[in-house]
């Protein structure tokens, strides 16, 4: 066979050869993409959806075993301090604390499904069922007011008012009655479809729940072992200069989530049974009911005050307008307590950001991710923040500093 000599114009013409087919390929697989975009869009959902189903329980354990882990510190440090059974036996120390925060978290669901939740739906129940008397009452009410003042329709505002309140009203009657329109009633069969639903839904989340209990205990148990292989992976993919800072950055991260997440928590529960205890002594009605909003919108900073205080005092107001003033001054009271004293002291300085960059985080947490971006949010916000601001003091050290040795010299 004869030997093919390439020369200097045969290599050129090659390499064009091999562009152009590049690029025609490149143009008729873009086109074959755009064309199936639907179904790639589809696919790609699929595939995003089954690695969350299939990542949902880990990712949950996850954050059991990240919430309960302060918890296990605080049981093997008071327990381990002298030498006896506990610091003879760490593993069976490190058991013995998780199962008994298990007993106490799931004892504690437990408690408040049986006493707390029948509690509140009664509560609530009577509150619906009365909701027409307590809307008659105030419209009595504000007849009386107004009828002292010349200058203002007091049957004008009885009338705005019943526009406003009418509809609730109708639809908590039809409610409770079980009476509705033909049209209503067709709909029974996509109701019970919805519920059918419903169903599945919670038994893959109780599912899911079981799967991550036992993989949280797991995570908490042989947590040495788990970072441990965590820091040997990063560290044989990166230089040690940079594993070092991840791993300093990270704790840095944990501390702030960590101290955020359990102190809201604490302030929250404090919040609730102060709110507890202050609407019994003034006697407001659905004290328990008004303690469980508070303490639990009192977990999303800076605006959850506002969120639980108007809710109350509304209910408040249908049941008995006096007993609101009182509601609300409590409320306002209680909240300045929280912001000024009891949530100063026990979340200190962690996040160390302004009012300003709260109230930013908690809107742009609450359009991403709903009430849990709302909560989430700021700690996010304040690890950005902590990031952003060394990287514009490295960046200034860096240019002012050589400017001033320049200057110097």
């Amino acid at each position: 066979m004869k030997k093919w000599n390439w020369n200097e114009n045969d290599r050129r013409y090659f390499k064009i050869a091999v562009y152009v087919f590049c690029i025609l390929a490149a143009v008729v697989l873009f086109e074959k993409i755009i064309g199936n975009l639907s179904n790639i869009s589809a696919s790609i959902a699929s595939f995003l959806q089954f690695m969350q189903t299939l990542c949902l329980p880990i990712l949950m354990g996850f954050m059991i075993a990240y919430l309960m882990n302060p918890f296990v510190n605080f049981f093997e440090r008071h327990t381990m301090k002298k030498d006896g059974f506990f610091s003879r036996h760490p593993s069976i120390t490190r058991a013995i604390a998780i199962i008994l925060i298990y007993v106490i978290v799931i004892g504690g669901l437990i408690w408040i499904v049986i006493y707390i939740v029948p509690e509140i739906k009664d509560s609530l129940i009577t509150f619906i069922n009365q909701l027409p008397a307590y809307t008659a009452a105030l419209n009595n009410k504000i007849d009386e007011l107004f009828l002292t003042v010349d200058f203002i329709d007091g049957a004008e505002v009885n009338r705005f008012i019943n526009r406003l309140l009418s509809p609730l009203v109708g639809a908590t009657s039809d409610f409770i009655n079980g009476s509705g329109t033909q049209q209503e009633l067709a709909g029974i069969s996509n109701m019970l479809t919805t519920i059918i639903g419903n169903v599945v839904n919670a038994g893959r989340f109780a599912f899911n729940m079981i799967m991550a209990v036992f993989i949280a205990f797991y995570m908490l148990f042989d947590k040495e072992s788990f970072l441990q292989n965590i820091r040997k992976f990063i560290y044989a993919f990166t230089s040690n200069e940079l594993g070092d800072r991840i791993f300093y950055n990270g704790h840095r991260i944990h501390h702030i989530f960590q101290d955020f997440i359990v102190g809201k928590a604490l302030d929250s529960l404090i919040i609730g049974i102060l709110a507890f205890i202050g609407l019994s002594i003034i006697d407001a009605p659905l004290v328990l009911v008004l303690s469980v909003i508070i303490g639990i919108t009192n977990m999303i900073p800076y605006f959850g005050p506002l969120m639980g205080g108007i809710p109350s005092v509304i209910i408040t107001l249908l049941i008995n307008p006096i007993d609101a003033i009182w509601v609300g001054l409590f409320i306002l009271a209680l909240q300045q307590f929280d912001g000024n004293v009891l949530g100063p002291k026990i979340l200190g300085d962690s996040l160390e950001i302004s009012p300003l960059w709260i109230i930013v985080a908690v809107i742009v947490g609450g359009a991403l991710m709903g009430p849990l971006g709302m909560f989430i949010g700021v700690p996010i916000f304040a690890i950005i923040k902590l990031f952003v601001n060394e990287a514009i003091d490295r960046r200034y050290e860096k240019k002012h500093g050589s400017d001033a040795q320049q200057s110097k010299q």
